[in-house]
């Protein structure tokens, strides 16, 4: 769902799913929260003085209120609101200010579910898995100076100021499977926004425009989240943007400007007992915001101690951070959080050299044979530093329903010969694997072909590093001729994300290989129709055996995002779309 720092030279596009055609083609790479060329370690400069600590960091283990968090901010926000929050920086800060009708939960497996949030449960679902009907919890206030309570139509009202054309919101994408969101456009049609209706105070109704089960999961995204839309209008656009309103557990006292951002506890507050899994409201009373842009000096105001946390280990120093003296004597937690995004070599199945015809079952062994040759567990060791963690599967774990071992070809070197002997043409020569340039990624590509190497000596690779822009408008052209680098993030908790990607649809605009299986397509259009969760995840996952058969990718692995926090801050959780709950931590 929302961008997040992944291991070095992760390329994640983070376009859409949710339309029965393209996102708008421009969405690609015009934002910088779109295309993340993430590394473990970003960061920035600047600093502040904690507050001091109640205890040692090993004692105190019942949370109080009071004290400052400091966490830094990896860049200037983009925007701190639902309408443009989409990059990690803002989303971070969005996190701790807005809700919508549904919130992420994480269970200790890290498989991040959508529950509800200020919908009073889960909604009324028609047998079409087209209307759905919520009801909104009474109570829910926005802070001040605001005070009034959330309503149905405070919903209607954001998604729809959301969706419209002015306002240009980087994720509209989100929204597109409403009535009244123009297939054309992808904002709001001259009719408005008539999916979107308030039945009464508390009833929200909202219509598709196609089957779509899982809907409700998409509600954690920013872009859905509510704001007062009648006081960010009195006040002007842009006094909302620097100093907005939500209903969270915390609200923004001050922005300045490439320096920092400061959020201290909503006053009113509407979840103070923290019921259900809604956020509660909050320990500490302030959260200090230095925004940096350089990842020397977060890392080294980290170490200071001036900052409770850090994204920004320079490269090649995640082993000897875990090894450190601050971690072995219990000042420091670092560790890798497991995140939604994954990696994989798309296959350009449009072209004769892997692809080709019948879906490309010609090539069929040279696919199959470099899924059984690809030595994933070196390049999560030597190249994201055991960061990552191999995965041949197209869904990752931290996804609700992934299951694992549906890759006919897993990695075992010993049968990718045996397999390549099976191919009846001539073999091709200097496979081209393109990869984005700067990005650290053709470490993973080096790796990779030296497994290959040993285990299919006949065939041999070509590496080409393109420049960022230029790659991703030749792989949405349909123009690589081989094999190329992709990854992807969950915008959202479901494996419709993913399985999208190998439909007609998304070989066009999502994995840019041009793969198609009308088999595929039924079964991703069966569970988007399907009302039972467990019915539904078995229907994704067939599609994703059927895919996975056909090889029209070779997935490498399943990232994680190192972080490393200071132990005098306790109740601290990363979920796996890299959001920190803030209002859970505490100072010991």
């Amino acid at each position: 769902m929302l961008p997040h720092r992944t291991d070095p030279g992760t390329a994640a596009l983070r376009r859409g799913v949710l339309s029965e055609r393209s996102r708008k083609p421009c969405g690609l790479v015009a934002v910088a929260a779109v295309l993340i060329a993430a590394a473990l370690a970003l960061g920035g400069c600047g600093g502040h003085s904690p507050s001091s600590g109640r205890s040692s960091p090993a004692a105190a283990t019942t949370p109080v209120p009071g004290g400052t968090y400091n966490f830094p901010l990896a860049a200037e926000p983009i925007s701190i609101v639902p309408l443009g929050a989409q990059e990690s920086a803002g989303a971070q800060v969005e996190h701790q200010c807005f809700q919508g009708l549904y919130v992420l939960k994480q269970d200790a497996d890290g498989v991040t579910s959508a529950v509800p949030d200020l919908a009073a449960g889960p909604p009324e679902v028609n047998s079409s898995a087209t209307v759905f009907t919520f009801s909104i919890k009474h109570g829910v206030r926005f802070a001040p100076p605001v005070g009034r309570e959330v309503t149905a139509q405070d919903f209607v009202d954001s998604w729809t100021y959301n969706a419209t054309a002015l306002n240009q919101a980087p994720a509209v994408y989100v929204l597109a499977p409403i009535q009244g969101i123009d297939p054309a456009t992808g904002y709001v049609g001259k009719g408005g926004l008539t999916g979107v209706k308030a039945l009464g105070r508390y009833t929200l109704q909202v219509t598709l425009k196609y089957p779509f089960a899982d809907f409700p999961s998409t509600l954690v995204h920013p872009i859905t989240h509510v704001f007062p839309v009648d006081y960010a209008e009195q006040i002007g656009s842009k006094a909302f943007f620097d100093k907005p309103v939500g209903s969270g557990p915390y609200m923004v006292q001050q922005w300045t400007h490439n320096q920092s951002i400061t959020l201290v506890k909503n006053p009113d507050y509407w979840n103070r007992s923290h019921s259900s899994d809604s956020a509660g409201p909050g320990w500490v009373d302030v959260v200090n915001m230095p925004i940096y842009n350089d990842i020397a000096s977060e890392w080294l105001d980290f170490k200071k101690g001036s900052l409770d946390y850090s994204d920004g280990v320079p490269a090649g120093n995640v082993r000897a951070t875990e090894h450190s003296a601050s971690v072995r004597n219990g000042t420091w937690t670092a560790r890798a959080y497991p995140s939604t995004a994954v990696c994989f070599l798309s296959v350009a199945m449009n072209q004769p050299l892997l692809g080709g015809p019948g879906k490309g079952a010609a090539n069929l062994p040279i696919r199959a044979a470099l899924n059984y040759g690809a030595d994933r567990e070196a390049a999560c060791s030597i190249a994201t530093e055991g960061v990552s963690t191999p995965s041949d599967e197209i869904v990752p774990p931290t996804i609700p329903g992934y299951k694992a071992g549906l890759n006919p070809y897993p990695y075992d070197p010993t049968k990718a010969q045996s397999e390549l002997d099976k191919f009846t043409g001539a073999l091709p020569k200097s496979i081209p694997y393109w990869y984005t340039s700067g990005t650290g990624q053709d470490q993973v590509a080096q790796v990779l072909i030296a497994g290959w190497s040993k285990a299919t000596p006949q065939l041999s690779f070509a590496l080409s590093g393109l420049e960022t822009n230029a790659y991703w408008t030749l792989c949405r052209q349909g123009k690589a001729p081989a094999l190329f680098r992709m990854s992807w993030v969950a915008d959202y908790p479901s494996m419709d994300e993913f399985i999208y990607l190998f439909t007609t649809a998304g070989g066009k605009d999502g994995s840019f290989g041009r793969y198609s299986d009308p088999q595929v397509d039924r079964l991703f259009r069966q569970a988007r129709g399907t009302l039972d969760p467990a019915t539904r995840s078995d229907l994704y996952n067939q599609a994703q055996s059927l895919i996975l058969e056909d090889a029209p990718c070779v997935p490498v692995y399943a990232s994680r995002d190192f972080r490393v926090t200071n132990n005098r801050i306790g109740g601290f959780s990363y979920n796996a779309f890299g959001l920190v709950d803030m209002w859970n931590v505490w100072v010991k």
